[in-house]
């Protein structure tokens, strides 16, 4: 497995200065842009594409950093299986939004986007902890919520 942060020369964390992320990236660019350099390059420049999309998401950087622990939560034979109070919210959520108006749908995203906030704050404090079970567990239902969101933003 890709450990991103190391292509970028940071700390495994969860709280990166993205700024400073973004900024090493351009720098990359500028050295290996396919354009701008030999074709030998051009695996470097996908490896670096790769692992900021990777990085400068929370989700996605929380979930690379439990993966870096064993933790795969795409990959169901290593990742914990969703609680049962979860797969209840979510459906209880997905079963209301037939019934809403355009107004209601927006304030449901924004609350949702409250909810995906506030669960990844959780899991990065249980990824401080070393708690990487309980970090995965919180995870996954952030990104149940992120999935829905992002169902209700495709709806016209």
């Amino acid at each position: 497995m890709k450990n991103y942060f190391e292509i970028f020369s940071l700390p495994v964390s969860a709280n990166l200065d993205l700024e400073d992320l973004e900024q090493k990236y351009l720098n990359f660019q500028k050295e290996f842009h396919p354009d701008k350099s030999s074709s030998s390059d051009i695996e470097k420049s996908i490896a670096v594409n790769e692992a900021f999309d990777v990085l400068k998401n929370n989700l996605s950087r929380v979930s690379h950093i439990l993966q870096l622990n064993g933790i795969d939560l795409e990959d169901d034979t290593k990742s914990p299986k969703v609680d049962y109070a979860t797969l209840t919210e979510v459906l209880e959520i997905c079963e209301t939004i037939p019934e809403k108006n355009f107004e209601q749908i927006e304030i449901l995203k924004k609350e949702l986007n409250k909810k995906i906030k506030s669960l990844i704050s959780q899991t990065i404090l249980k990824i401080d902890e070393k708690k990487f079970l309980e970090a995965a567990q919180i995870l996954i239902k952030a990104k149940y919520f992120e999935k829905t969101l992002q169902d209700l933003k495709k709806r016209k």
